[in-house]
């Protein structure tokens, strides 16, 4: 029987209404919508403000904060991929994001919700950056968490530009070749998922051994 992977795209700004989100929707529509076997959602992390802007500062309403939390840690951990859609602010991706991934590690998850799950980066830039939450990313989001980067990725330059083009991954332009990468990106994750969804159990279970790397 085919198994339905579940692909979670975050969208990593913590402004409601962000071009991460319209990417991660972007992503959705041309990539992941018409897969019959593929389930995708999206996690806005702009709607857990409480949890994600003030993560261990000891704010005062712990229900609600525990209840953020819990509502965050169960998406990680019903996926079976996660894709990151993240901007450059200021050459640093925004700070919720990292608090985001300050929570996938074992003390904070109580487990690796990202333990061994496949990883697919999106840089984007309302100009000419995307290229810096990439290497931020890949340099040290895994480390705690435990999840695996693809040694794929994509850089979205002057985005709202990107958002209005057509569809066209098969022509030569630049445009066209960040959506070939996309479409390759996504196809990639979802082949990784398949095959690490077999032994993902027995490697978190080995990462728990050593949970906060080295």
């Amino acid at each position: 029987m085919e198994i339905t992977l579940k692909i979670l795209l975050i969208a990593s700004s913590q402004r409601a209404g962000s071009k991460s989100f319209a990417v991660a929707q972007y992503v959705q529509k041309h990539l992941l919508n018409d897969k019959a076997d593929i389930d995708s959602s999206i996690l806005d992390i702009s709607l857990f403000p409480f949890l994600l802007e003030h993560y261990g500062t000891g704010r005062d309403n712990a229900e609600s904060l525990a209840q953020n939390k819990a509502q965050v840690l169960a998406q990680l951990y019903a996926c079976d991929a996660v894709v990151f859609v993240v901007p450059e602010w200021g050459g640093m991706i925004p700070p919720a994001l990292v608090n985001l991934l300050l929570l996938t590690a074992n003390g904070s998850a109580n487990g690796l919700p990202l333990g061994h799950k496949p990883a697919f980066a999106i840089g984007i830039s309302a100009s000419g950056g995307g290229s810096n939450p990439i290497s931020l990313l890949k340099g040290y989001a895994a480390k705690n968490s435990h999840l695996t980067w693809l040694p794929l990725h994509a850089i979205i330059e002057n985005v709202d530009d990107f958002l209005n083009q057509a569809w066209a991954p098969q022509l030569d332009n630049r445009v066209s070749q960040v959506q070939s990468r996309l479409s390759v990106g996504l196809q990639s994750l979802a082949i990784y998922a398949k095959q690490l969804a077999n032994v993902r159990d027995e490697l978190v279970e080995l990462s728990k051994v050593h949970p906060f790397g080295q």
